[in-house]
C-alpha cells in the first residue's frame, strides 16, 4: 500500500524510493521496491498504449467502412460498431468539416440550379443527409430575410 501511495506523485524509481525512505523504509528495500514499481507502471503503460493503438486502428477501419456506405456516418458508427454517441457525433462532424471545400463547390453548383431548392439538390445529386441539407436551407432563408 505504501509503494502505491508513493508512486502517485512520481512513477520513477528514485522518487518512489525516496518517498519510501522518508516513511521509514530501509534504503535497500526502498530502492528495490521503487525499481519494481517503476517496472510495473511502465509495463501497464505499454499495455495501455498497445490497446489504444489497436483501438485506433479498429476505429479507423470502422470509420472507413461506414464512410464508404454513403449512409449517415454517425448512425452507422453507433448501430454497426457500438460507438458512443458523443464520439460518433464528434467524428462525423470532424470528417464533415474536413470536406468543407468540396461542400462549398456542391453548394455553389446547387445554387446555380434554379429549378430545385438547394437542400433538395444537395440530397439528390450529392447524397447529403437531410439534416445537413435542411440546415443549410434554413441558413439560406435566414440570410435572405436579413
Amino acid at each position: 500500500m505504501e509503494v502505491e501511495s508513493c508512486s502517485v506523485t512520481s512513477t520513477r524509481a528514485a522518487a518512489i524510493a525516496q518517498c519510501l525512505r522518508e516513511i521509514g523504509w530501509r534504503a535497500a528495500a526502498a530502492e528495490s521496491a521503487g525499481r519494481a514499481q517503476e517496472h510495473e507502471v511502465d509495463s501497464v503503460q505499454a499495455e495501455i498504449g498497445g490497446l489504444a493503438a489497436r483501438a485506433d486502428s479498429q476505429h479507423g477501419g470502422e470509420l472507413k467502412d461506414c464512410d464508404r456506405r454513403l449512409v449517415d456516418l454517425k448512425s452507422c458508427l453507433i448501430t454497426q460498431y457500438g460507438w458512443d454517441e458523443d464520439l460518433a457525433t464528434r467524428t462525423d462532424d470532424s470528417l464533415w468539416n474536413t470536406r468543407s471545400a468540396e461542400h462549398q463547390r456542391q453548394i455553389r453548383a446547387c445554387l446555380s440550379r434554379r429549378r430545385v431548392g438547394t437542400g433538395a439538390c444537395l440530397q439528390l445529386y450529392y447524397k447529403w443527409l437531410p439534416r445537413r441539407a435542411l440546415a443549410l436551407d434554413d441558413s439560406i432563408r435566414r440570410a435572405n430575410l436579413q
